[in-house]
């Protein structure tokens, strides 16, 4: 057993020269291999804070190594960050300095800061900051419009289009945007909106913003609760969820012909293939002028007709699709995989290269026979699935295993329903949450989810709390909140999710 009077130095000696003083043994352990020492146990005085335990770690890293510098750590003990004295930490867990505590260590950061707020019209729906050509924030909003901001010019958006649909205005219907995502290779954008259209836009930065609709997709008799892209060998998979429990799935091939302007459109019946699962195919030339039809048709929610006039697929309260994805793999999103969750409670795994079998159905425990609706999904970097809930919690499902077992589970992550979250780009144990009933968001760290590790603050808010919309920027240390006070905030940190691989 190490004592810890070997590594004492001066910033260390008023913490050890009290002999009554009690201690305690740890072990030290950490996934950075750069930072690695031996686990211990140490014996360390129960009076030590983090500053301590950090100064300690880097003495011993500089003893082993050659010194980069002193590194700030932030100390992790039964899935919690140590902000107290060890023994203040002892008792409150019930311990004594008899006790071994097995503690992990890892890179600590600032909490990010606001940078600044990007006004809307209408409430903000999405937020995408994944565009590679430079940095943009991407919006929908309620409005019916998308919008590109450059960080430079909070003022104005620097590219500002419509994509309410003519036929959308002649009916009387909602033509407000619930959802977009930038396409994998950032040349298009895909939208879902209440009046149920899915539509891929072409977007160009080369001088000045242009934009032109591609294709509209009709598939849903209800609004389109999310939309989620992937792209394969020749074609851009597109994939959307409704409230009428359907999950429709579209490619774009490449010879796609853009469409600048409404077609008249014309009424006729779709013919599809039934498949394995009771799914439907069809063939993605569309009967309608400027439009595709999906190439699989799926039920998240088993479909309902009307009572009364009998019309299929009819939206219910346990038959919306609130989000959806495509699986991650190491070398980027998978075409052929997807998940899903809803309204009903239940979280499902989609095989679509044999048809949209269902390969799995999860749903949460329940003391009662209703199911928990499930509000929003993502993937972390690691694999796990995060999903958010009605119930104010957030719940992880580790997929990389066949039993797709229920991880971490945190209760009471926000005051109201987990609306949104969103998972780190780099680091696979960051992800952020929000709800439709605070504004701000909450950044997690699974490996400490007693507490959230930041909560931002999104500042005076002009209208409505509730955030609706979250993204992280690709490198992962932007933070970009919207919902219902109408405009984007944008946070930002430095070294968040730093790992190994990127120091």
């Amino acid at each position: 057993m190490s004592a810890i009077n070997d590594y004492d130095g001066p910033s260390l000696a008023t913490s050890s020269t009290s002999t009554a003083e009690q201690i305690v043994p740890i072990h030290l352990t950490t996934s950075l291999s750069q930072y690695a020492i031996p686990s211990g146990p140490y014996m360390v005085p129960i009076s030590w804070r983090r500053t301590h335990l950090s100064t300690l770690v880097n003495k011993l890293v500089s003893s082993t190594s050659e010194s980069t510098g002193a590194v700030p750590f932030d100390f992790i003990i039964d899935s919690s960050l140590l902000r107290t004295t060890l023994g203040e930490f002892l008792e409150s867990s019930g311990l004594t300095s008899e006790s071994t505590l097995n503690i992990e260590y890892v890179r600590s950061t600032l909490p990010p800061t606001r940078l600044a707020a990007f006004e809307h019209d209408d409430w903000v729906s999405s937020v995408d900051c994944t565009y590679a050509k430079s940095r943009a924030y991407m919006t929908s909003s309620f409005d019916g419009s998308i919008r590109i901001f450059s960080p430079s010019n909070p003022t104005e958006a620097a590219h500002t289009f419509s994509t309410v649909h003519k036929s959308t205005l002649q009916s009387g219907r909602s033509g407000g945007l619930t959802c977009a995502r930038w396409t994998v290779d950032c040349e298009a954008v895909v939208t879902g909106g209440m009046d149920g259209r899915v539509q891929l836009w072409s977007l160009s930065e080369e001088e000045g913003w242009r934009s032109g609709r591609k294709w509209v997709g009709e598939a849903h008799n209800g609004p389109v609760g999310a939309v989620d892209c992937a792209q394969g060998t020749d074609v851009t998979s597109v994939i959307s969820g409704g409230w009428d429990g359907v999950v429709a799935v579209w490619d774009d091939l490449v010879s796609s012909v853009e469409v600048e302007s409404d077609e008249e459109e014309e009424d006729g019946a779709n013919k599809r293939r039934k498949t394995v699962n009771g799914s439907k195919s069809t063939k993605t030339t569309g009967s309608k002028a400027g439009s595709i039809e999906p190439t699989m048709v799926l039920y998240h929610a088993q479909p309902t007709a009307h009572a009364v006039t009998g019309a299929k697929n009819v939206f219910t309260p346990t038959s919306r699709v609130s989000s959806l994805l495509f699986e991650r793999s190491p070398s980027g999103k998978d075409a052929n995989r997807a998940w899903s969750t809803g309204y009903n409670g239940q979280l499902k795994g989609w095989d679509l290269s044999s048809g949209g079998v269902t390969h799995t159905s999860l749903s949460l425990p329940s003391s009662t026979s209703e199911a928990r609706p499930m509000l929003s999904l993502a993937q972390l970097a690691s694999g796990s699935l995060v999903v958010g809930t009605t119930d104010r919690a957030v719940h992880l499902f580790d997929i990389r295993s066949s039993s797709n077992t229920l991880g971490v589970h945190i209760a009471n992550a926000h005051r109201g329903p987990v609306d949104v979250v969103a998972a780190h780009p780099i680091d696979g144990n960051l992800f952020a949450s929000g709800s439709g009933l605070e504004g701000g968001a909450k950044v997690w760290d699974v490996r400490s989810c007693k507490k959230a590790l930041f909560t931002l603050d999104g500042g005076v808010q002009k209208g409505e709390k509730g955030t609706l919309a979250l993204g992280w920027s690709r490198d992962g240390q932007e933070v970009v909140a919207g919902g219902k006070d109408k405009c984007i905030t944008v946070f930002r940190g430095s070294s968040i999710g730093v790992s190994e691989t990127t120091v």
